[in-house]
């Protein structure tokens, strides 16, 4: 009885484990992508459109860019990092607050994404974070390479996404979501890609 515990419980273990270790497709999306994180200086209905309107003259800026990868557009980012905050400052202005604007580049963790069209894996990526005033309002955020929020209406777009860079798996992996779990043995993976067959 002891044994047969032991290996529920290993079982048990080794699936829980199995189901938060990233496949080799999920790392490489998190290597991949670049988000925009934008928090709002409030939950105020008020804060809360300004973040909007901050949002849409920055990605109006941003989507002028002719990205080619991901250190491209976090080079681009760091040198108009200046003009970027002051977009966001005189959007804030017109609209009657003084707020102060931070933009910084780092890496934050973000939950699994679900868009109209695609989807993202839960984990770490690389983020352009956009902090309004007291930055504790509802925050908003979205995909900035490859250029997935450039447009009120998201659309996931192949021939676009591998243009800039995705390949045709790391695509399949945000658009093709069937809602249920697939379960995959990590171990399996592994030889797998050492063997050269696709699991």
């Amino acid at each position: 009885m002891r044994i047969i515990a032991t290996v529920l419980i290993s079982m048990a273990t080794f699936f829980v484990l199995n189901a938060v270790i990233p496949t080799k497709a999920e790392c490489e999306i998190y290597d991949s992508c670049v988000r925009l994180h934008i928090l709002a200086n409030s939950d105020s209905e008020k804060d809360q459109s300004l973040k909007l309107k901050v949002r849409d003259k920055m990605l109006e800026k941003i989507s002028s860019y002719e990205l080619k990868s991901k250190g491209e557009a976090l080079s681009k980012i760091e040198d108009d990092k200046d003009e970027l905050i002051e977009i966001a400052k005189e959007v804030i202005k017109e609209n009657g607050e003084e707020y102060d604007v931070d933009l910084e580049i780092g890496v934050e963790k973000y939950p699994t994404r679900y868009y109209e069209d695609f989807s993202l894996p839960a984990g770490k990526y690389t983020s352009v974070i956009v902090k309004i005033g007291e930055a504790e309002g509802e925050n908003w955020w979205c995909v900035l390479y490859p250029p997935l929020c450039t447009s009120a209406a998201i659309k996931a777009d192949k021939d676009a996404c591998i243009d800039v860079g995705l390949t045709k798996d790391q695509y399949n992996l945000i658009t093709q979501s069937s809602g249920k779990y697939k379960v995959k043995f990590k171990i399996l993976e592994v030889a797998a890609n050492a063997l050269g067959i696709e699991y």
